[in-house]
């Protein structure tokens, strides 16, 4: 996003600013409509199921997910939010569309399964905490693209061409062993 909102910035304010004011609108909007799915799955899950079983699921989720950054195969789906809208709709629709689409979490591709670590936990352990973790999520997001947009200037982003950037990997990596050891450690805990 910080590619697109960049150079919108530095050739238009006005039209880069609306654009990120739509991915805002986007994200919060979004966030907003997953974590109510979220809290009334949760809720559901958590009339049928005891604390230690949730917790257990956790766990075992978290090092599933975990396992699964460590080989390499993060689970998402491979698609990236349409590049063609950038020349077809105006700066703050092409936000408002960019930012709802990167908000629902199932549509695009992820770098580490941190993410479905945070939803796996929201829905299983604390339902009510999806709005404040997911719309807080969508907030982060947001602001890091605002941050990167306007130091776009000072530090260009580093061009690789198709290869995976050094320090990829290593995070990929290092989110997959964190999910892991909190994942056993969780349902270790469950049972105790």
């Amino acid at each position: 996003m910080a590619g697109v909102a960049g150079p919108m910035l530095k050739r238009n304010r006005p039209r880069g600013t609306r654009f990120l004011v739509g991915l805002l609108a986007g994200e919060v909007a979004a966030a907003g409509l997953m974590s109510l799915a979220v809290y009334v799955l949760g809720e559901g899950i958590a009339l049928v199921l005891g604390a230690p079983w949730r917790e257990s699921l956790t766990g075992v989720a978290l090092v599933v997910f975990g396992v699964a950054d460590l080989a390499n195969r993060t689970p998402h789906i491979w698609r990236q939010v349409p590049q063609e809208h950038i020349r077809t709709m105006p700066p703050g629709m092409l936000g408002l569309a960019w930012g709802f689409d990167l908000a629902l979490l199932f549509t695009t591709q992820k770098s580490t399964s941190l993410t479905w670590g945070v939803l796996t936990a929201a829905l299983l352990l604390h339902p009510a905490s999806s709005p404040l973790l997911l719309v807080g999520m969508a907030l982060v997001a947001v602001a890091t693209v605002a941050v990167r947009s306007v130091t776009w200037f000072i530090l260009p982003i580093t061009r690789f061409g198709d290869r995976v950037q050094p320090w990829f990997p290593w995070m990929r990596r290092a989110a997959g062993l964190g999910l892991v050891l909190l994942g056993a450690y969780t349902v270790w805990t469950a049972w105790r």
